[in-house]
């Protein structure tokens, strides 16, 4: 039986600890902070619709290179009405502007998500009631069933992206991406084998685990798992990663002991 508790701890010390070097504890608290009151918080319709725009920007793209051209990627695509009326000439225009990120397929599918997010608001009355008649997915088959409803509606959420969206909606999922998928597979979770929606359920079900155990939300445990194991997140004073794919920093690690990785490592050195 995994601790849970203990396991998470571990981590959100090792966290806290290599990322006061560089900055405050307060600052990396404050960074986290927000992800602990996402969970039944209401959404406006605009801030739905830019979730959606950043997340199509951000898929199969560098972080880094997403975060800097915000500023552009928002003044193109400003609200959900505007972009609803977008035609071909405005998909040109953005296209032509030698500061934004050309993705012909990212613009057009932004468009295209603002026109369906305005029929889901016509219908429903706002972005928010439409998301308050779905059912509560509880079973794995519920899960994916919940996920397929958002990548039927909406264009360019991949399977792994679509629970990037419902996670930032405050969905009680994490988005299974790489970084939780190697972390977990490391500490002996889920096994190494999993695959496609198999594995995505499976990271799933353990980060609610992690929730239920510690009492954080399970956007906290995402925000905190993926700091850990992402090459760099600067507002927490990491530069450099922990629990990166190549050359992890296990010496700075707390949670060794429950890992069937590092263990693996020991006995071959």
């Amino acid at each position: 039986m995994k601790d849970y508790k203990a396991i998470f701890e571990a981590v959100e010390s090792s966290l806290f600890d290599v990322g006061s070097r560089r900055v405050p504890r307060e600052q990396i608290a404050g960074s986290l902070e927000p992800s602990k009151h996402l969970e039944g918080k209401r959404f406006a319709d605009d801030e739905c619709y830019m979730k959606l725009v950043h997340i199509v920007f951000y898929s199969g793209f560098k972080a880094e290179i997403v975060t800097k051209k915000r500023p552009i990627i928002d003044e193109h695509f400003p609200n959900y009405k505007t972009v609803s009326g977008f035609g071909a000439r405005d998909i040109e225009r953005i296209l032509h502007d030698d500061r934004m990120i050309r993705n012909a397929s990212k613009i057009i599918a932004c468009v295209e998500n603002a026109k369906t997010l305005r029929r889901v608001i016509e219908k429903y009355g706002s972005f928010q009631a439409w998301l308050d008649s779905l059912p509560y997915p509880e079973s794995d088959r519920e899960i994916i069933d919940l996920r397929e409803e958002f990548r039927r509606r909406f264009k360019f959420l991949g399977k792994r992206v679509a629970f990037h969206f419902m996670t930032d909606l405050g969905l009680p999922v994490l988005k299974p991406d790489r970084v939780i998928e190697r972390i977990f597979k490391r500490l002996d979770l889920v096994p190494r084998d999993f695959e496609g929606d198999k594995l995505y359920v499976s990271l799933i079900q353990e980060g609610r685990k992690f929730a239920k155990a510690t009492g954080y939300p399970i956007r906290y445990v995402d925000r905190v798992f993926v700091a850990y194991g992402q090459t760099q997140t600067t507002d927490m004073g990491l530069d450099r990663g922990i629990c990166l794919e190549n050359n992890p920093s296990c010496s700075t690690c707390g949670a060794t002991r429950y890992c069937g990785y590092y263990a693996q490592r020991q006995k071959a050195s």
